[in-house]
């Protein structure tokens, strides 16, 4: 998508063995170098940091272990925002939106909630997803950290996908199926994503919309991926030059056809160095189904 003759791309979405061929056009200008991260393996003890979240399970307590960045320059993916607390919390609070559903994470960063919703929220299957490979390396880590067996797949089936694009570390627990595969934002990944994955029932993005150029591939992935009858669920709590009256707008576009049926009135509880915030969380559905409501 271009604004204004520049192109929003992510910064590193492509491993150093890629080509860098993707179905996007490159015009040379790269505004915005939002993933990359600042730190090199060799100082990984010193730039990593875990934070345990604890979390409820079916009425017991237990907890998540995140590794993150302990400082970030331009690397956003490399540590937990606070949209990804609130959306757990949330959906902590309405389990039924995530029991028995096939659940996608856009955006994951380091996991948090795509965690949750495999560990403690029964989802029948989770994608945890995002376009940066050093972000993905992260969060499949964390997959493992959290006690789930890491099995390392590359189905070069499908010779129109490319090679990042296929390299996929999923994760198996006695009843479900959880993976952790490369997904860039924008119809054609989506189209290709889905021949392999197939179609959700729950959609989830946090803290991932910084700029307006990045929500129409945004919701050309989401209307590509998600059934007819299901659910986005979106919040954003970050700094961003795109306001939430500007994702409406692109939401309700004819060739999507979203509407937000709960916006600031469905305020999730979060608490925060000991004080109690509420912040909104957008549940977007397509507007033909908001009418049969």
């Amino acid at each position: 998508m271009k604004d204004n003759n520049i192109t929003w791309r992510e910064y590193n979405v492509h491993s150093a063995n890629s080509s860098g061929d993707d179905d996007t056009e490159d015009d040379g200008q790269h505004p915005t170098d939002i993933f990359a991260s600042s730190h090199d393996n060799d100082n990984h003890d010193n730039a990593y940091e875990t934070i345990q979240y604890d979390i409820i399970d079916n009425n017991h307590n237990t907890y998540i272990t995140i590794q993150q960045e302990r400082e970030y320059d331009k690397s956003t993916g490399m540590s937990i925002w606070k949209g990804s607390e609130v959306m757990s919390t949330y959906l902590q609070q309405h389990y039924n939106l995530i029991k028995g559903k096939r659940v996608l994470e856009l955006g994951a960063g380091c996991g948090l909630v795509g965690l949750v919703c495999a560990l403690a929220l029964d989802a029948k299957s989770v994608l945890i997803t995002d376009g940066d490979y050093q972000v993905l390396n992260n969060l499949r880590y964390n997959v493992q950290l959290n006690g789930l067996t890491l099995l390392e797949a590359n189905d070069n089936d499908d010779d129109n996908v490319t090679n990042e694009e296929t390299s996929v570390a999923s994760i198996q627990s006695p009843t479900m199926m959880v993976s952790c595969p490369q997904l860039i934002w924008g119809k054609n990944h989506a189209i290709k994503f889905k021949k392999r994955y197939g179609m959700q029932d729950i959609i989830i993005a946090t803290d991932c919309v910084y700029i307006t150029q990045s929500v129409n591939p945004l919701f050309e992935t989401v209307n590509e991926l998600l059934q007819p009858d299901g659910i986005f669920l979106f919040v954003n709590t970050c700094a961003s030059s795109c306001s939430i009256e500007d994702v409406f707008k692109i939401a309700s576009l004819e060739e999507f056809g979203f509407d937000c049926s709960t916006m600031t009135d469905e305020l999730c509880s979060h608490e925060k160095n000991g004080e109690e915030e509420k912040n909104p969380v957008y549940v977007f559905r397509r507007q033909k189904d908001i009418k049969k409501k």
